[in-house]
């Protein structure tokens, strides 16, 4: 679905209650695409829920991924026009996973669009310290980077072989190509905006699982500590899939978030 008020809006899913008052957004990771962000948005079925495909994935314009604050810009554009399609009322929280966090920051920091709160998942504001798989990946060339090696690398020690093989299936079957994912990945591992998320006044939730070894723990920890109206959600044992791993556990502490802010 794209509503036509500006030729360059990203194309997007919505899901849940299209009539209630809070709207959440869902912004994917590296590698994804809306359909693999829908897998857990799907969970908030009381909620209006809009997950995005950022610029070059899934259905969105673009033939170049763009930086952090690009894909934030077009999230921000794409949040106005919904906003006056009646498509999103005036309750807004932004839920970001992994990239997709990145880019929430970004929004936040910016202060262009109003809204309730962040959900921050499996992510930080210095990926460029906390993300030492992605350095290593940075030094081979695109042609040998498979992003099934990555999801291999996404889970806790407590997840169970069934859980992982359908995890493992839908991110392979809702991913982008390859080459796009490389993109993501250096992106995301370049964003360093820990001394400014100071000034992000909004209420922030952050999930992380405590086995991530895509995104360490501590960087959710040095988010934690910067963030002045933040709480810390570490799940035990699950990786960087603590969204899937856990999703249950997520949404209720999500619900709860939501319903204080």
């Amino acid at each position: 679905m794209r509503p036509n008020i500006r030729s360059k809006v990203l194309a997007y899913s919505q899901m849940g209650n299209k009539e209630s008052d809070r709207t959440i957004v869902f912004i994917h990771g590296s590698t994804m695409t809306k359909e693999g962000m829908g897998l857990f948005a799907k969970a908030f079925a009381e909620y209006n829920c809009i997950v995005f495909d950022l610029p070059t994935h899934g259905e969105s314009y673009g033939t170049k991924t763009g930086g952090i604050s690009d894909c934030a810009a077009a999230v921000e554009d794409s949040i106005e026009d919904l906003r006056e399609c009646k498509k999103i009322g005036k309750k807004l929280w932004i839920a970001g996973y992994s990239m997709g966090g990145a880019i929430t920051l970004e929004i936040a920091l910016h202060k262009k669009i109003a809204m309730n709160g962040i959900i921050l998942l499996s992510t930080g504001a210095n990926l460029d310290k906390y993300t030492p798989l992605i350095d290593e990946i940075k030094k081979k060339p695109v042609s040998e980077f498979q992003s099934m090696d990555l999801f291999l690398r996404a889970f806790g020690q407590d997840t169970t072989e069934k859980e992982r093989q359908e995890i493992l299936q839908g991110l392979e079957q809702t991913k982008v190509s390859d080459e796009i994912g490389y993109q993501d990945l250096v992106y995301s591992n370049g964003y360093n905006r820990i001394a400014d998320v100071g000034e992000i006044q909004v209420p922030a939730l952050i999930v992380h699982g405590g086995d991530d070894e895509i995104i360490l723990p501590m960087s959710a920890m040095d988010l934690w500590s910067s963030l002045k109206n933040s709480q810390l959600l570490l799940i035990p044992y699950r990786g960087h899939t603590a969204i899937f791993e856990e999703r249950d556990y997520i949404v209720k502490k999500v619900y709860s978030f939501i319903d204080k802010c």
